[in-house]
């Protein structure tokens, strides 16, 4: 069985990365403005590749060696650092050894997050004075985890089973975010691989820091 990374509504292949493209330009229409971005959770690298690929330059973060791995393998000469973006720690660490980011990106994490709030607060200290924030998620089913240890785990995210994107928009300005943009990836869903062989329905949200 291929890795997750390379299943259906998880790779990005040319016509994914196309659609993609569109729906974060439709949002976000000085994409490709932001040089400096940080990845988080960035897994093996295909969402590195892809904000990569867009002229941009990359530093990417996961909490799995064993994914990160794979992304050196992917993209040698991209910076990947091992870090739990949960800690509290965090955010300290990074300003200490990074400069701040235009635009952080976070793809398939924020159904993860045991605290979105307080994570969305330590990655506000990451961005620049006008630096976005870029949220891609899935809206997850409870059934789509199935009753393994994680398909359990999923009952006490706040952001693993929700349909809209509504609740991870109260987190975010609970944060200190004011959001700019969010909605459904209409390009992306439209492709056969996300709606249908994933059942996948994806939105998007754009948030930038309050003053």
């Amino acid at each position: 069985m291929a890795a997750y990374n390379d299943q259906p509504g998880f790779v990005i292949h040319p016509a994914t990365a196309e659609a993609y493209r569109a729906d974060i330009e439709a949002v976000l229409p000085s994409f490709s403005s932001y040089k400096y971005v940080l990845d988080l959770g960035c897994g093996s690298g295909v969402f590195t590749q892809f904000l990569m690929a867009q002229g941009l330059t990359v530093t990417g973060i996961d909490s799995s060696e064993t994914q990160l791995a794979e992304a050196r393998q992917r993209l040698p000469n991209t910076p990947f650092l091992l870090a739990n973006f949960e800690a509290a720690e965090f955010a300290t660490q990074m300003v200490s050894v990074e400069r701040p980011f235009d635009l952080i990106a976070a793809r398939y994490v924020i159904h993860e997050l045991a605290d979105p709030i307080e994570a969305f607060r330590s990655w506000k200290r990451l961005l620049t004075s006008e630096g976005k924030l870029l949220l891609i998620e899935n809206a997850w089913v409870r059934q789509d985890w199935g009753w393994s240890d994680w398909g359990k785990r999923t009952d006490h995210l706040p952001l693993a089973c929700t349909q809209t994107w509504a609740t991870a928009v109260y987190c975010l300005q609970k944060a200190g975010f004011s959001v700019s943009a969010c909605g459904w990836m209409q390009q992306v869903n439209q492709l056969e691989e996300t709606r249908v062989l994933s059942g996948f329905r994806l939105y998007v949200i754009v948030a930038e820091a309050l003053n």
